[in-house]
């Protein structure tokens, strides 16, 4: 089977986030507004592809790491200021430390959708159901609605200390996962 293949989509699964996202300005002591981006696997896909298995997020420096070497010294990796509630579990803890990600926690991701429908907009044989963790890679129309094992929804929101320094952060989003 082919390696998953992954979109970035915008709230409303239409638009692909392709450059790297602006959070805009955030002030010191402030939270930023909430984002949601849709993570789907083989969106509209005529075949399958291998499922993401073991999912989480976090954040990470431009060369992968922690925010914590000279090159990339981001606070915002380093300490850990953003927070990712998985709207595709029924999550509601964007202002708990459970849903904190950087340097020191990622955070499991999935979804409890399921995926009924077949690229040609045929029924699967029966609905397609993700196990804990993963994001199915089956064939499908690309419909949220129908598609619902090939996507999870995060809100994201990044909460910036009052002892922040100011000038840009510039990090990535990484979810990590593992397939066959």
């Amino acid at each position: 089977m082919t390696q998953p293949i992954i979109s970035w989509m915008d709230a409303t699964h239409n638009k692909e986030i392709i450059a790297p996202f602006d959070y805009r300005v955030i002030d010191a002591d402030d939270k930023s507004d909430i984002f949601i981006f849709n993570v789907w696997n083989n969106k509209g896909g005529a075949e399958d592809v291998s499922k993401m298995e073991d999912c989480t997020i976090t954040t990470r420096d431009l060369d992968g790491g922690n925010g914590d070497t000279e090159k990339f010294n981001i606070e915002a990796v380093r300490n850990n200021w953003f927070h990712v509630q998985v709207d595709s579990l029924g999550e509601n803890d964007l202002d708990e430390e459970s849903s904190r990600i950087g340097r020191d926690f990622s955070k499991p991701i999935g979804t409890t959708g399921k995926t009924t429908l077949d690229y040609s907009g045929a029924p699967h044989a029966t609905p397609l159901v993700p196990g804990a963790k993963e994001i199915l890679g089956v064939n499908n129309n690309g419909k949220p609605q129908d598609a619902a094992g090939n996507y999870v929804t995060l809100s994201i929101q990044c909460e910036v200390p009052l002892n922040a320094r100011s000038g840009k952060q510039e990090f990535k989003k990484r979810i990590s996962y593992r397939y066959v």
